[in-house]
């Protein structure tokens, strides 16, 4: 029996991630997932809530492995949910068990020099002896490696969404427009996107369309955007939905844009989910130059994170830029959609997936 330890039905990225690669393998795992008060839908049979973000026990969790005879566990870590230290217990537990465990690092690049508990070198003689460590770009596997841990470590990109066949966009107005997607935190960059946009406004650029979902814990952000909004007098020229939309609408939205643009400041994550939903829109993209956009090949690179950088850069983008950005996207989109990624997924773990 296969298990999948995640986040599941919470507006979190890993939770998405998970509910894609599972809906195209053939075996359904037990989920073994986080307990979060904020869950966007109940739970069915085989899925369980064992386990509490950041801590140590994981007694609950070792229960219904036992229960459920599970011999195989693929687990989606984030060290925000399960600092390393304690995925070095975890591992170490399931390997005397005798469970064959496989682990998707979404973060490779933690390692604070405070909360030393939380450095990614807490976990490497555990990540040694897992059947498969997973990553997603050249730089995980290459900071891995450094490590020593490298017979075991496999490259798997980021799914792309499929693009529905019926589209259902919000309603957009007239002119030509930017866009931009993600979870509405600090380090995305949205209110430099702000600044930048009011500066580049009514020269090529007519409308700014954020999509950018409040998860609860955003209200802050949402009041600045929204203060600068109105200080930079773009009421009328920016649209900003805080709403967590079904896939459909958000990629079917980003499709009726001219370009989507990921103006993040800093971040330690190896991929960008947000940034697949633009490319499943067949949408041109720009981005800011951090390594986690290092994967994606057509991305339009600005020149900074400052707004100053960002609205340089979108001014000199040409129609050229945008029909090499799209084009590029379009066979990015067709080389790693959700049930491809899920197939390589399913050869690491045994058997074949529902293509």
């Amino acid at each position: 029996m296969l298990g999948w330890m995640t986040t599941w039905k919470v507006k979190c990225g890993i939770a998405t991630y998970s509910s894609h690669l599972i809906k195209h393998l053939k075996e359904t795992p037990i989920i073994l997932a986080a307990k979060d008060e904020d869950s966007i839908g109940g739970l069915e049979a085989g899925e369980f809530r064992c386990w509490d973000k950041n801590s140590s026990d994981f007694s609950e969790f070792f229960d219904l492995i036992k229960q459920n005879k599970i011999t195989k566990l693929m687990i989606q870590h984030h060290p925000g949910q399960i600092v390393f230290s304690d995925l070095n217990g975890l591992l170490i537990k399931l390997h005397e068990l005798g469970v064959e465990t496989s682990v998707t690092l979404h973060n490779t690049r933690e390692r604070p020099l405070i909360y030393r508990k939380n450095r990614i070198d807490r976990a490497i003689p555990s990540l040694i002896n897992c059947t498969n460590v997973i990553v997603h770009s050249n730089h995980d596997m290459n900071r891995l490696s450094k490590m020593g841990i490298s017979e075991n470590t496999h490259i798997i990109p980021h799914g792309i969404y499929a693009k529905p066949e019926d589209l259902v966009p919000l309603s957009l107005p007239e002119g030509r427009k930017i866009a931009t997607f993600g979870f509405l935190l600090p380090n995305k960059g949205f209110r430099e996107l702000i600044v930048a946009f009011s500066k580049i406004k009514g020269t090529r650029w007519d409308k700014l369309v954020m999509l950018c979902a409040n998860r609860g814990d955003s209200d802050r952000e949402l009041l600045a955007c929204n203060s600068l909004i109105s200080k930079l007098d773009l009421g009328n020229d920016v649209i900003l939905n805080s709403e967590f939309l079904d896939d459909d609408v958000a990629i079917s939205t980003l499709a009726e844009c001219d370009l989507v643009v990921f103006p993040y400041q800093k971040t330690k994550e190896s991929a960008s989910g947000a940034a697949r939903m633009a490319i499943a829109a067949g949408v041109p993209i720009a981005v800011t130059p951090l390594e986690i956009f290092s994967d994606l090949e057509g991305a339009i690179e600005l020149p900074g994170i400052a707004s100053e950088d960002i609205s340089r850069g979108l001014s000199h983008i040409s129609d050229e830029d945008l029909e090499i950005s799209r084009d590029y996207i379009e066979k990015f989109s067709d080389m790693y959609q959700w049930r491809k990624v899920s197939g390589m997924y399913q050869e690491l773990i045994g058997g074949d997936s529902n293509e």
